[in-house]
C-alpha cells in the first residue's frame, strides 16, 4: 500500500508523531468552517513550512468552482490537493496535466450513487493522482466493505484511496481483502472531535507495520 494519510492534523506535535511512526502522508483541512479540524490560511502556511520535504502534504478543501481550485493551489503550497467537489469534475478537464496529477478527487459514496461514481472514475482514468472514496467525511461511519469492493473491482487500474470508518479494528481486513492504493484515517484517531489522540495514532501506525511485515513474510 503506497499511501497512508493521517488527516485533520492541527499542530506540529501531532505531525511529528505521525512521521516518526511511519505515516508517509499528512493531511490538513482548509477553508471548511464547519469542520472541527479546520485551519485558517496563516495557520496552514505556518504548519506546512515546518514539515520536512520528504513527507507528503495534502491540503483538503471544498471548492465551489474549478477556478477556486487554482486560486487555492496558487495561495498555499502542498504536495497534493484533495478536492471535495461540489461541482462537475469535468470542469477540471481544462487544467494542465501537471496540475491534475496533484489532485485527489474525493467522492462521497453510498449504495445509491455507486454507478455514477464508477462512471466518473473510469471517465477520468489516470488523469488525477487518485480518487478518494469516502462514506463518512470525518464522522466515523462504519466502513462498507461490499460497496468499496464493488467499486474497486469496476475501476481496476486507478489509484483509489479508501476513507471513512477506518480504524485499528478493521484496517487489517481492509488492507488484506481490498488491497487499496491507500487509506485515509482521521476521526478514529481522536479523543474527541478535532483533537488527535497521540496513543491512538501510535497504536494505529504500529498496527500497519505489523500488517506489512505479515504480508512480506
Amino acid at each position: 500500500m503506497e499511501y497512508v494519510k493521517i488527516c485533520g492534523l492541527k499542530n506540529f506535535e501531532d505531525v511529528q508523531l505521525c512521521i516518526s511512526n511511519g505515516a508517509n502522508t499528512v493531511g490538513f483541512i482548509y477553508n471548511v468552517p464547519d469542520s472541527p479540524r479546520n485551519l485558517e490560511e496563516a495557520e496552514m502556511n505556518e504548519l506546512l513550512n515546518k514539515i520536512p520535504k520528504e513527507v507528503r502534504t495534502v491540503l483538503v478543501f471544498k471548492p465551489k468552482t474549478a477556478s477556486e481550485v487554482m486560486e487555492i493551489m496558487n495561495k498555499i503550497e502542498a504536495d497534493l490537493y484533495q478536492v471535495h467537489c461540489i461541482f462537475n469534475i469535468r470542469s477540471l478537464d481544462s487544467l494542465s496535466n501537471d496540475i491534475k496529477r496533484k489532485l485527489i478527487i474525493a467522492l462521497k459514496i453510498d449504495e445509491g450513487n455507486k454507478t455514477s461514481v464508477i462512471q466518473k472514475i473510469n471517465l477520468s482514468f489516470n488523469q488525477f493522482f487518485a480518487f478518494l472514496l469516502d462514506s463518512s467525511e470525518g464522522r466515523g461511519v462504519e466502513f462498507d466493505y461490499d460497496l468499496a469492493l464493488e467499486i474497486l473491482k469496476k475501476t481496476y487500474g486507478t489509484n483509489v484511496i479508501l476513507a471513512g470508518g477506518i480504524s485499528i479494528g478493521n484496517v487489517e481486513n481492509i488492507i488484506k481483502i481490498l488491497n487499496p492504493f491507500g487509506i485515509d484515517v482521521s476521526s478514529s484517531l481522536e479523543s474527541e472531535k478535532g483533537i488527535k489522540d497521540p496513543k491512538k495514532i501510535k497504536n494505529f501506525l504500529e498496527k500497519l507495520i505489523e500488517i506489512k511485515q505479515e504480508i512480506v513474510v
